[in-house]
Formats: C-alpha cells, structure tokens, sequence
C-alpha cells in the first residue's frame, strides 16, 4: 500500500505545479515605461575683458568661421576641429581650423 500512496503524492504534485506556474507567470508581468533621456540645452555665453574692451566669444567664434571659410573656399560643415587664441592686448584672435596652420593667415581682427 506504501507504494500507491506515493504514487498518489507524486501525481498530486504534478498536476498542482503546472498550475502554479501559470498564475505565477500572469502575475509577473509588467508594464515597461520609458523615461525620456533628451538633455536641455545649456546657454552658454564667455567674455573675454581686458583693458576697458570687452570680447563676446561667440561673436569671434563665427568670424574665424567666415574668416576662414573665406580664405580656404570650403564650407563651415568641413570644420572639424577648431582652436581659437584670443589675444586682446592685440585687439586679434589667432586660429588654427583642421591642423591647418598658414603662416601669415589664421588670424582676425576685433
């Protein structure tokens, strides 16, 4: 009789542990929100001040940009890289765009 009666407990586990499965798997199931990972944009504004002069550094920023797409006969797109030595004791700003260095260019007036 001991060998019935554990075949009866052995069934009656099979047949509860599908059972269990299927209500623990409805009962996980979430809702996945997206949170939004889009940056504001940051005004930024730099003065340079020396000597009673004040520099707006945007402002040289897009005149090195139309000073050198003006010297080279390239577009402002073809920038990738861009260095700018503002020296106000000189009212000038020196720049180097690309690593392109031309001796006697690459520099603007304030």
């Amino acid at each position: 009789m001991k060998k019935s009666n554990a075949k009866s407990v052995t069934e009656a586990t099979t047949k509860t542990t599908p059972a269990k499965t299927e209500k623990t798997t409805k009962t996980t199931k979430k809702t996945v929100t997206k949170k939004s990972t889009e940056k504001k944009e940051v005004m930024e504004t730099v003065f340079v001040q020396y000597a009673g002069q004040e520099y707006d550094i945007n402002t040289i920023k897009a005149a090195v940009k139309k000073a050198w797409t003006e010297e080279t006969g390239k577009q402002e797109s073809d920038i990738t890289e861009i260095q700018i030595y503002v020296k106000p004791e000189e009212a000038a700003a020196y720049y180097v765009v690309n690593g392109e260095v031309v001796e006697g260019r690459n520099k603007i007036l304030l």
